[in-house]
């Protein structure tokens, strides 16, 4: 069976072009109206920017408040609140035109950088008398949601460009809509919108994004439209997420999950932040340092939650650092049955660490390894040489690589996921390779 494919409100284009969101009459920075444009852009990062003709006068450039534009489209006038940089144009930060609460039929949403997982959906289309299949969809149905991801025709060509350097293009289309066919509002669609950004992210280990959703209702028309530059990042890591990107069932199965978790506004707080945190100690360029100071940030929060909040352990307690902190991811990873063993042939030097703090009555395991390197990063003591970090080359590396795993697991199983991932203790390997997570393998 094949399906047409979805069309977006914008438009594909090529990698790294502006897309344009208006062109025509604009209001407020004159006496009279100017002609003029708001284009997305990209570079240095995705911001909205606004362009007038030349010949308008620049009555504007010297004001420094919030300058509220109008813009007169077809569908009629929405403000768009600015700010100028000179005389030809400025930025915003983005708005919100229509209801939060109108009557939606579905919600188109334009997903940017993305790569081809090749859904295991067929779409097809004919044009100019050319037949053209490809596998790009890929549908998932939980909680009364219906939510459609169909990637573009021409991925392969736009992804060459990506790859080159650090642009943008739109890779994606999305539908969300009630699987009953009933109305829903963009306030009852913003935690299913949220839970696939942040996880489809997760899942990859960097940031890419839903924009420019439009809510239409049974008539096709838009009546609620969100103008924003989302968290996204260029399509080069410098490593790879948990998730195989061919496996389609994997995706599916912890998507849902999540849809399902961040239906419940507490449970979505916390799992925001705790992937906000993954993807960071995942992600971030540059040194490994931040990598690890912030992910270990991520497992504090993963002990808080599972320890105080759950009430196997006293708020008290906890601050008191009774039992210490690394007897505490001990016990939050062994009730996950996540390993927690030094493993010499993946992470050498952690071992050797480990065999030379013998020496001083300090036995490490994994959790120990993580805490006692993160605390000298944070807290070191200059002159005595069996606390400083730097004396292993390459153990900042494998720390954070075992960080990384510890955090990405956790949350993977406190949305109750049985699936498969990577062992991200590795940096090499067959990109298919992947593990069954512990709890599942155990049980």
């Amino acid at each position: 069976m094949t399906n047409a494919p979805l069309k977006p409100i914008y438009p594909f284009d090529e990698p790294g072009r502006p897309i344009e969101l208006y062109r025509g009459n604009i209001s407020g920075l004159a006496v009279n109206d100017v002609d003029g444009g708001v284009e997305f852009r990209w570079k240095p990062d995705p911001t909205i920017v606004w362009t007038i003709d030349t010949g308008v006068p620049p009555q504007f450039v010297n004001r420094q408040d919030k300058i509220p534009l109008v813009l007169h489209r077809p569908d009629g006038d929405v403000e768009l609140p600015s700010y100028a940089w000179g005389f030809d144009g400025g930025w915003s930060n983005g708005t919100i035109f229509g209801s939060d609460n109108a009557p939606l039929d579905r919600l188109i949403a334009h997903w940017f950088n993305l790569p081809n997982w090749h859904g295991p959906e067929l779409l097809e289309t004919t044009e100019a008398g050319i037949n053209r299949q490809w596998l790009g969809r890929l549908t998932l149905t939980v909680d009364g949601w219906t939510v459609t991801l169909d990637v573009r025709p021409d991925h392969p060509a736009v992804w060459v460009e990506l790859n080159k350097s650090d642009v943008y293009v739109m890779t994606h289309a999305m539908e969300i809509r009630r699987s009953d066919g009933a109305p829903f509002t963009a306030c009852d669609a913003e935690p299913v919108l949220t839970a696939m950004h942040c996880g489809v992210s997760f899942a990859l280990g960097r940031w890419v994004a839903p924009m420019l959703p439009v809510g239409l209702n049974s008539s096709g028309a838009a009546v609620w439209e969100e103008w924003k530059a989302g968290l996204c990042g260029p399509a080069r890591s410098p490593s790879p997420g948990w998730w195989y990107q061919q496996d389609h069932a994997a995706l599916a199965d912890f998507l849902k999950l999540l849809i399902s978790a961040f239906g419940d506004p507490s449970r979505r707080e916390r799992l925001w932040m705790q992937m906000v945190l993954a993807i960071t100690a995942t992600y971030t360029p540059g040194f490994v340092e931040p990598r690890i100071t912030l992910g270990f940030s991520g497992l504090e929060h993963m002990m808080w939650q599972n320890l105080v909040l759950s009430g196997l352990m006293p708020e008290a307690d906890y601050e008191k650092k009774n039992p210490p902190v690394a007897e505490k991811l001990r016990r939050v990873l062994n009730a996950a049955k996540i390993p927690v063993a030094i493993d010499g042939g993946i992470h050498p030097t952690i071992a050797k660490l480990a065999a030379d703090q013998l020496k001083y009555g300090l036995k490490l395991d994994g959790p120990e390894a993580v805490t006692w390197t993160r605390n000298r990063l944070i807290h070191p003591t200059p002159g005595k040489s069996n606390r400083d970090v730097y004396q292993y080359p390459g153990l900042l590396a494998e720390v954070w690589l075992l960080l990384r795993y510890y955090l990405v697991l956790l949350i993977l199983h406190s949305i109750g996921y049985q699936g498969t991932c990577r062992d991200l203790r590795k940096l090499t390997g067959w990109a298919s390779s992947t593990v069954t997570v512990p709890w599942a393998a155990t049980s």
